[in-house]
Order: C-alpha cells, then sequence, then structure tokens
C-alpha cells in the first residue's frame, strides 16, 4: 500500500525529523484516543496503543502506525476455518487483534490478503510474543500475502529503545484524538465536562 501522500513526503525526507521527547505514558493514551477519533472499537485501539513501546522505538513505524489509525477502518473479512483463517483485504488496525486471537486459541495459520501496512506485522507479534509467550513464523506465498503460523523457535527480533517523536505523525495523532474531546459549551459543562461552571480548585 503506497499510503497517503503526507506518509510518502515523510518518509522521503527521513531520516532525520523534527521531533521531540514524549513519555511513553503520554502516547499510549495518544495512541489510544487517535484510535478511538479515528473510528476504531475500543479494543482495537486499546490494542494499537499498546504498541507505544515498540512504535516509539523507529519514528517510519510510528509514522505508519498513526496512517493506519487513520483508516478507512471496515469489518474483518474472514473466510476458511477457525484453524486455517484467511482475512481478506486486510487492515492491520483491525485485523492485528483478530489474527492474535486466532493464533492464541490454536490457529494453525492465519493468511492475510492485501495487508495495508505489513511492516506494523512485526510489532503487532513481538507485542504478542511478549504478551502471550508465543512465537510465530511469517512466510510470504504471494507478492500480496502473508501467512502466520505458530512457531517453536522463531523469535521476534528485539525493538531499540524509545526515539524523540517526530512532529508530523504527532501533530495527525494529535487531531485524530480531537476528534474524541466534548465541545466547550455551557451545556457540555452543565453535564460534566471540564471544569465546570464553578472551579473552587
Amino acid at each position: 500500500m503506497s499510503g497517503p501522500d503526507w506518509l510518502s513526503d515523510f518518509l522521503s525526507a527521513g531520516p532525520d525529523y523534527p521531533a521531540e521527547r514524549r513519555a511513553m505514558a503520554e502516547m499510549q493514551a495518544l495512541l489510544l484516543k487517535a484510535g478511538i477519533g479515528g473510528g476504531l472499537p475500543l479494543g482495537h485501539a486499546q490494542d494499537m496503543a499498546a504498541l507505544a513501546p515498540l512504535l516509539m522505538s523507529d519514528p517510519q513505524l510510528l509514522a505508519m502506525a498513526t496512517a493506519a489509525l487513520e483508516g478507512p477502518h471496515h469489518a474483518v473479512r474472514t473466510e476458511g476455518t477457525a484453524q486455517h483463517l484467511v482475512i481478506e483485504q486486510a487492515r492491520i488496525a483491525m485485523a492485528g487483534p483478530v489474527l492474535v486471537d486466532a493464533l492464541i486459541c490454536g490457529a494453525d495459520r492465519v493468511v492475510l490478503h492485501d495487508l495495508d501496512w505489513p511492516m506494523l506485522l512485526w510489532p503487532v507479534l513481538a507485542h504478542a510474543q511478549k504478551v502471550f509467550g508465543a512465537y510465530f513464523q511469517i512466510d510470504k506465498p504471494g507478492k500480496h500475502t502473508l501467512m502466520i503460523t505458530p512457531s517453536e523457535t522463531d523469535r521476534m527480533e528485539p525493538f531499540g529503545p524509545a526515539q524523540p517523536v517526530p512532529l508530523i505523525p504527532l501533530e495527525r495523532l494529535t487531531a485524530l484524538a480531537a476528534k474524541t474531546y466534548v465541545p466547550a459549551t455551557e451545556a457540555s459543562r452543565l453535564s460534566g465536562a471540564g471544569a465546570g461552571l464553578r472551579d473552587n480548585d
């Protein structure tokens, strides 16, 4: 997938990107809000936010994750059986949790067709490896097809330490997160948003 124009421009301008330090917890919260603002279900947004330590190790991965959160998102289309699952037109933000759940629950293989951001498959599986202690093998039987199977020995390579957050993805994540905010009106304050009409702190 070629990606949006902003991402193509960003990737071609690297590797020295304008960036600033952000705390891990702050980026996890921002990714969560951005996922919800981008239209992901809560659980899927939480799964993307959990990848923050891995995404922050590489500015390009974080930029791709930002594009993935921007969507568009659609329901996961599956074929095959529980043991041999096939996901058509796979979008990593939606298909990633389905892929991991299937493998952890005993699937022999999961096939992804036309995955939008193949590079993001590595942090998804590396996080699953850490959480579940499971290992996976990735094969590419076709130009637009990836097959993931359980493995006894194949381990995802460790990711590096968190890097400063590049400003362009940060701005786009912030814009997505802003879609979750309640407008500052008298009615919203009366219903509990913000500090309220009287702030005695």
